[in-house]
């Protein structure tokens, strides 16, 4: 039985990444500048600058030449003490008037009643896990201030971004440094809605992945003006910077009832070419054809998913159920009771422990009952999932699902027929058909993994670090899919490229396949891979290890 990994605590991290001490790259501090001096007019400017650090923003006044002299005051605030006195020394050297305060970002942004014209910075990277007690009794007072509800916020830089924000005049400029996860990220949902009611002249530059030293979160530079309360939605422009390259440009007006922004990273012409696919009637979402749902719970998926080993040791064979323990151990479309053989013998956890009440009392088996109290000794019995079962040992909902899709995913999350009825845990969505649909579970897989599908996966889900992509059960239910009775025939022939392709190869098939069948067309179906592509290479690039230390805040 292998011991579980615990959730970092405070104690586990270093002092930099606890208050996010990284620091921002002087092209992207001139880039804010720039951005800065195209929407203020003002030749007596208030700047603010939230999370100084050690004045990387400060130091790049005195690089503005022109900037500089229209500057009346200059107000940073920063927590560190030794990191605020090199801001105060920047601030002398470059001979710029102003002050810094030591101070939580959040306490002052949630006291102050200072106005400013202007505000850049690069707000702290910082789990809310990691934040101060102080730091956290402050958010609701800043949440009051702002009338932003923020229950759900998984990072300081949503809070010390708005924060800045709301101290801005209306017309005020503003450039930030902040993680693309602004474009899809659920907390992160707080800051997309504000801007959409209380900003103009929105723009999002956009770098390629690594383009900075050290850089190891992928960053864009937000810039626009505040305003009182928008006449109308607000417009977007993104401004894709590529090297060697003229800076490619595209904008959109802003939806109110957008979940993610995803979709404006894409070029107008890709946005077409989904809406095309959309008006066909032989694509649908994946809710209105069948129905995914989160699988078995356990609460410790180490202690219920046992190997052959295991059974064995303890003489757990009465109460195993087979197991598909992670989507990568079913290699084709389809699982068969052959693959789970062929997961058994290469000694994965393919066993699941079924304590169920019509089963023998583990307890009263010598085995079963050592196996139990090595899960208490663990503290199993005192994890949320485990200590509200009776007992803790009993999971309930077990059963298996006719579909499975991986939650997680690196390339694109895989459909998979689930021939042996193998159980799953909540690393595997399980699955079946609506009543009222005439399309098989077959026919749905076979046509699963296509352009548009997956292109519509990057929309809807959310990358996290290594660039892996992760679909809840709600996105999982918006998916677009191409699929018709009958389809089903070609899934032997795309389960045997899944086996002995690569992955990209199962993607062109089943494009063709579709093509051929007359479910999209070939002009549609090139549009939709080129979308794909682009959203895929953004987010797979963040798997590249940076150059050098971090230097982002």
């Amino acid at each position: 039985m292998h011991t579980l990994q615990a959730v970092k605590v405070r104690e586990d991290v270093t002092p930099e990444k606890l208050r996010g001490g990284f620091y921002t790259p002087e092209p992207l501090v001139a880039h804010c500048y720039s951005r800065i001096r195209e929407l203020t007019d003002e030749s007596q400017i208030r700047l603010l600058e939230p999370s100084v650090g050690d004045g990387a923003f400060l130091r790049g006044l005195a690089n503005s030449s022109d900037l500089r002299p229209r500057l009346a005051a200059v107000h940073g605030v920063e927590l560190v003490p030794a990191e605020a006195e090199k801001a105060r020394t920047a601030l002398a050297v470059a001979g710029l008037p102003g002050t810094v305060d030591v101070a939580s970002a959040l306490a002052w942004a949630s006291t102050t009643d200072e106005w400013f014209d202007a505000a850049v910075g690069n707000p702290p990277f910082v789990r809310y896990q990691f934040l101060s007690p102080a730091d956290k009794a402050s958010l609701p007072k800043l949440s009051e201030r702002l009338k932003v509800p923020m229950p759900g916020v998984g990072n300081v830089w949503i809070p010390v971004f708005l924060g800045a924000l709301g101290r801005l005049r209306p017309g005020g400029a503003f450039a930030f440094v902040i993680p693309t996860e602004c474009f899809t990220g659920c907390s992160a949902g707080v800051v997309r809605k504000w801007l959409t009611t209380f900003a103009a002249e929105l723009r999002f530059d956009l770098f390629p992945p690594q383009s900075f030293p050290g850089v190891l979160q992928e960053v864009t530079v937000l810039s626009g003006r505040r305003v009182a309360e928008a006449d109308a939605p607000a417009a977007i422009t993104v401004v894709e910077h590529s090297a060697g390259q003229a800076p490619r440009r595209w904008g959109y007006p802003l939806r109110t009832d957008d979940r993610t922004w995803m979709r404006y990273l894409l070029e107008p012409r890709h946005l077409g070419a989904v809406a095309d696919a959309l008006d066909l009637g032989t694509v649908h979402r994946l809710h209105e054809v069948a129905k995914l749902e989160v699988s078995i719970v356990t609460g410790a998926n180490d202690f219920f998913c046992v190997d052959d080993a295991t059974v064995a040791a303890y003489d757990l064979e009465a109460w195993i159920e087979p197991l598909l323990p992670r989507s990568r151990h079913a290699l084709g479309l389809c699982y068969s009771g052959l693959d789970q053989d062929a997961t058994r013998e290469a000694g994965a956890r393919c066993w699941f422990l079924n304590f169920d009440a019509r089963r023998p009392d583990p307890k009263e088996h010598a085995g079963p009952a050592r196996y139990l109290e090595q899960g208490k000794a663990a503290a199993l019995h005192e994890r949320y999932k485990c200590r509200i079962r009776e007992p803790w040992y009993r999971v309930p909902s077990i059963r298996s699902g006719g579909l499975l899709l991986s939650k997680r995913s690196h390339l694109f999350p895989r459909l998979i027929l689930n021939e042996a009825r193998s159980l799953t845990t909540d690393t595997i969505y399980r699955g079946e058909m609506r009543s009222d649909t005439e399309i098989s579970k077959a026919a749905l897989v076979a046509s699963f993994h296509n352009s548009l599908t997956l292109l519509t996966a990057e929309l809807e889900g959310r990358s996290f670090g290594g660039g892996v992509l992760e679909l809840v059960p709600s996105e999982v239910g918006r998916l677009s899919v191409a699929a018709v009775a009958g389809f089903e025939r070609h899934l032997p022939m795309l389960d045997r490229v899944a086996r002995t392709q690569d992955p990209e190869e199962l993607v062109r098939q089943t494009d063709a396949s579709l093509v051929k069948g007359g479910l999209l067309p070939m002009d549609l179906i090139g549009l939709l891979a080129d979308a794909r592509e682009t959203l895929l290479t953004r987010r797979l690039d963040r798997n590249r290890v940076a150059p050098a230390p971090a230097m982002v805040a």
